[in-house]
């Protein structure tokens, strides 16, 4: 992932989150974890890639 997607990816997310972890999937797609200020737990994106752009989708 380039660090234009990543900050493609940032712009997609609440202000204020912290991307606290990216990785690449075992099946193949880029995951986020990332905390909300004021939350105390962490919300897992996936990534799915339109073309070039890197559309974020929370996990359950």
């Amino acid at each position: 992932m380039t660090e234009k997607q990543l900050r493609q990816v940032q712009s997609q997310l609440p202000d204020g989150t912290q991307i606290l972890r990216l990785y690449r999937a075992f099946e193949g797609d880029y995951r986020v974890i990332a905390k909300t200020p004021g939350d105390n737990f962490e919300k897992r994106y996936t990534i799915k890639f339109e073309n070039d752009y890197p559309r974020i989708q929370l996990m359950p």
